[in-house]
């Protein structure tokens, strides 16, 4: 790896890995197995390349041969804990390996630099939603919502809002809900189109019956295949009428900043 364009971030403190253990960190948005071994750090791509098994979840295990290896926990392929490499592995093969800093307590991992992206109506929509005072969205990312979720995903990375990954929809709009009630000021709700978005009706028939702000984000299929009953199409604009003060859908053609204006923050 080329030691231009890099960027460091705080992945873990040395307490949090014990000699001899891995531990899945995120650098950016690289996902890496983290290995104390023999005294050293390593930090690889934690992405096992026999079918995507996160080595940060396997354990280091002494094999056949007398040598220690990271074993993948899904079907046991094994990996030299410092190296990358796997047994009898050419030069050229293995594990990707991120440099890594051990400043006092703390780890730090360099990965290279994202490339510049392009502004996306979707920035446009996060941006107006976070100048308005909405810092906190609880969801769950799907095909459908992840413009919008790559441009939370940048709001966050500036610090300027905290996004919490849910399990189930309805547990996010509880969370707004309650969000709501505590504060005074309305938090976001990310899903999918369809289901995902029904999911959210019972936490948001709670904020509306105790008067609690609350913003719903999400998703919906192509505009070409909207009212001929394609895969997840549901009409959210009528399906949120009851509960909602304001619901409207988002058009390529929308003025998108008026849009996320008009949620009457």
């Amino acid at each position: 790896m080329t030691k231009q364009n890099l960027i460091w971030h705080k992945v873990a403190e040395t307490g949090e890995v014990e000699e001899g253990r891995v531990k899945s960190v995120t650098a950016g948005t690289q996902s890496i197995a983290l290995v104390h071994f023999d005294g050293q750090w390593a930090a690889m791509d934690n992405k096992c390349p026999h079918q995507g098994g996160p080595l940060g979840e396997g354990s280091i295990e002494k094999g056949n041969d007398g040598a220690c290896w990271l074993r993948c926990p899904w079907h046991g392929w094994d990996f030299d804990p410092l190296t990358g490499k796997p047994p009898g592995g050419h030069q050229d093969t293995g594990q990707e390996m991120f440099d890594v800093d051990i400043r006092g307590d703390e780890i730090y991992i360099a990965v290279p630099a994202l490339p510049e992206r392009d502004r996306t109506i979707a920035d446009v929509m996060a941006e107006t939603m976070v100048n308005w005072g909405v810092t906190s969205v609880f969801g769950m990312v799907g095909h459908s919502n992840l413009g919008l979720a790559d441009a939370l995903r940048v709001q966050e990375s500036e610090g300027n809002l905290r996004y919490y990954g849910i399990r189930h929809e309805g547990a996010a709009a509880f969370a707004i809900s309650g969000y709501g009630k505590l504060t005074g000021h309305p938090a976001a709700a990310l899903t999918i189109a369809g289901p995902g978005a029904t999911n959210l009706l019972t936490g948001l028939w709670d904020a509306k019956v105790d008067g609690a702000p609350a913003l719903a984000l999400t998703g919906q299929v192509q505009d070409q295949v909207v009212g001929v009953h394609a895969f997840q199409d549901i009409d959210l604009e009528a399906a949120f009428e009851a509960v909602a003060e304001f619901s409207e859908t988002v058009h390529l053609n929308s003025d998108h900043a008026l849009l996320m204006t008009q949620q009457r923050f």
